[in-house]
């Protein structure tokens, strides 16, 4: 898996339908959150793969590191992290948490679930 195209699969596990993890499955977790993916409006899917796009930036600018990342997603930090990745990053995970909310999507409440679920993301 290409480095943007993981981070935008981390993206949308942040704020995909948790109904997915609690089901028993043998696929991938990424699997569950690419199906998601698929399912979404067009604005919505823009806006994550923008914030997707800002966090590998990020990354690549050495502003922040994949350890890191995946440290915060263990200690349920992954939200806040990425919101001070800058205004635009936080502004973009507003809107999509909004959206979400306001039913684009599988809902607000579903990100503490999967915040815990993202393990396993490969290169």
């Amino acid at each position: 898996m290409t480095r943007p195209t993981r981070w935008f699969v981390i993206v949308m596990s942040l704020i995909a339908a948790a109904p997915a993890w609690a089901q028993p499955t043998e696929h991938h977790p990424s699997d569950n959150a690419a199906g998601a993916l698929n399912s979404l409006p067009p604005d919505l899917h823009k806006k994550l793969q923008q914030l997707s796009q800002l966090i590998d930036q990020n990354i690549k600018a050495d502003t922040l590191t994949e350890e890191q990342v995946k440290r915060e997603r263990m200690l349920g930090r992954l939200e806040q992290t990425i919101r001070s990745l800058g205004p635009e990053a936080n502004q973009l995970f507003e809107e999509i948490k909004t959206e979400m909310k306001n039913g684009k999507g599988p809902g607000e409440d579903a990100l503490a679930h999967l915040i815990g679920g993202l393990g396993g993301m490969e290169k």
